[in-house]
């Protein structure tokens, strides 16, 4: 099934062409998109998605497209009725590719306003985005090229994320199940020509980042980053997702509602908070208490405020290369010694930060983050707990409250994700604690919270994979043989990689386990060992 062009459009698509005038008087006499019915075809039982984005009809090709496969200076896809545009403030870097967002909604449901998370969308709703190149970034009449288009579709059974390549010669785009590159060639700012290869990732990988508590749910549809005057009438964005039905329970003083700066744009925040954001696009979807990474131990998003938590003093865990020898994720004062920037600059597979998704370095992020790690104050006393950690929790070795130490085991520190003790049997990355207070001194344990790459447990060592294509995989070592192996992952699910297609498999000297020394208290730490003291296999 191909697109159809149509001489008539009416999609939203009028937005852009309508004058004001005419737009603000269609919204005052209600006719909006809620209230008409939609052509939209969303099948939310679906087993699998659309081998083709017009099966949907979320857009209708523009009259002018040509058999260029170009539609200057206009994208080739207008959107159909009850599909609007919107814009956000900040978003994720996609190789310099420009983003262009829409959402739909099922006729007579709303999303509903969360203050710091996702939205809540309906059953039915689909987002959509749209990545584009502009031939040339000096001269907008000069078109730009349609690459992909991914869908995030929330059926009956969750949220799918779905990758769509457009197919030039067809008219349409077609599901990327495997992934692809694209080569692309346009012309930047400086006037330069810019060849490359874009990477569309497979409907796997879309996972990865969409993924927290195993659970896939979008990412960018805050109100931190769609609270801005958008194109909708001068209006700001949510009020006008309020007038047309397709928002509720907005706050009626929009001062109350989270507005992030956007980072590349000096004006609207200072360094810190500018970094701090492209942090938050760019690396919280898995670097957060629920996300893919959570074993890192690392939390970049913008509402965390603990120092170890974003990286500040915060020793490497067992993640292949990505340290690049140097102590912290973060060295106050001292941006080329911290490996967070390392991984951003990186385009190595088994370095990079983000691994998947980019092939190129966001130059103007990176360059921003580093001006925030150089403004950073050093601290020698975090500096030191870093690097001697019995000595600087020594006191923690006596005394302590078993009942708040399970607490922190069980929910705050989430311990219990990858260890078994005699009341959980949820984790089994790490060695059982069942009866580790049996087994273990109080030191040796307080060493296990603050040093745990001490001393590893046999047979939880540190198994890391490089792939001779892909990103670096790492996991306790369930199996192997001549032809494959198999690791156990953090999330709870395992591995199986063909050793033909390996570069390398090696142990680590490092535990995956995150230090917990910058991260709990005097007291904490007194409280987590107390508890793991009173673990002895009896029920």
């Amino acid at each position: 099934m191909m697109l159809k062009s149509s001489a008539k459009d009416t999609s939203f698509g009028w937005m852009y062409a309508f004058p004001l005038s005419a737009l603000l008087l269609l919204i005052l006499v209600g006719c909006t998109s809620q209230q008409k019915a939609s052509s939209v075809r969303v099948d939310v039982d679906a087993r699998r998605p659309a081998k083709t984005m017009s099966e949907y009809n979320l857009f209708t090709l523009s009259p002018t497209y040509g058999s260029t496969g170009t539609a200057e200076p206009n994208l080739p896809l207008l959107p159909n009725e009850g599909v609007i545009p919107y814009t956000v403030n900040n978003s994720h870097f996609v190789d310099y590719a420009q983003s262009r967002y829409y959402l739909y909604l099922p006729p007579k449901t709303q999303a509903n306003y969360r203050e710091n998370d996702t939205f809540e969308f309906p059953v039915g709703t689909v987002l959509v985005q749209m990545l584009t190149f502009q031939n040339d970034l000096g001269d907008t009449s000069k078109g730009e090229q349609l690459i992909e288009i991914r869908l995030l579709i929330h059926q009956t059974k969750g949220w799918v994320a779905v990758p769509y390549l457009w197919d030039l010669e067809k008219a349409d785009a077609r599901r990327a199940v495997v992934g692809a590159r694209t080569p692309v060639r346009w012309i930047d700012d400086d006037g330069q020509v810019r060849e490359h290869d874009f990477i569309t990732l497979n409907m796997n990988q879309c996972k990865q980042c969409h993924k927290n508590r195993d659970r896939v749910q979008p990412i960018g549809t805050k109100a931190r980053y769609l609270n801005h005057t958008s194109g909708q009438g001068g209006k700001n964005q949510l009020t006008y997702w309020t007038e047309i039905g397709y928002l509720s329970d907005l706050p009626e003083d929009l001062n109350s509602v989270p507005k992030s700066p956007a980072w590349n744009k000096r004006g609207t925040g200072s360094i810190k908070e500018r970094a701090r954001i492209w942090l938050d696009v760019n690396c919280a979807p898995c670097h957060n208490p629920e996300g893919s990474a959570i074993m890192s131990g690392l939390d970049l998003s913008v509402h965390q405020v603990t120092p170890v938590k974003f990286g500040v003093y915060k020793p490497p865990i067992a993640a292949g290369l990505g340290s690049g020898g140097y102590r912290f994720s973060i060295e106050p004062g001292t941006s080329p010694n911290s490996f967070l920037l390392f991984r951003i600059r990186s385009t190595d597979p088994s370095i990079m930060m983000p691994p998947i998704g980019r092939g190129l370095v966001d130059k103007e992020g990176a360059a921003l983050v580093s001006q925030w790690i150089d403004q950073i104050p050093s601290d020698e006393e975090l500096e030191q707990r870093a690097l001697n950690p019995m000595e600087a929790y020594r006191e923690s070795l006596a005394g302590g409250n078993a009942k708040q130490g399970r607490e922190l085991f069980s929910s705050k520190l989430q311990c219990i994700t990858c260890h078994i003790t005699d009341e959980s049997k949820s984790g089994t990355i790490g060695p059982s604690l069942a009866d580790v207070g049996a087994r273990e001194s109080r030191e040796y344990l307080l060493e296990s919270i603050v040093s745990p790459s001490k001393k590893i447990v046999e047979g939880y060592e540190t198994t890391i994979l490089t792939p001779k294509n892909g990103m670096i995989l790492s996991g306790t070592l369930v199996s192997e043989d001549s032809y494959e192996v198999t690791l156990a992952t953090p999330d709870g699910e395992s591995i199986t990689v063909r050793k033909e297609d390996l570069k390398s498999l090696r142990q680590s000297t490092l535990s995956m386990m995150p230090s917990m020394a910058n991260l709990l208290t005097i007291e904490e730490a007194r409280d987590l060992v107390e508890y793991l003291s009173s673990l002895k296999g009896i029920r």
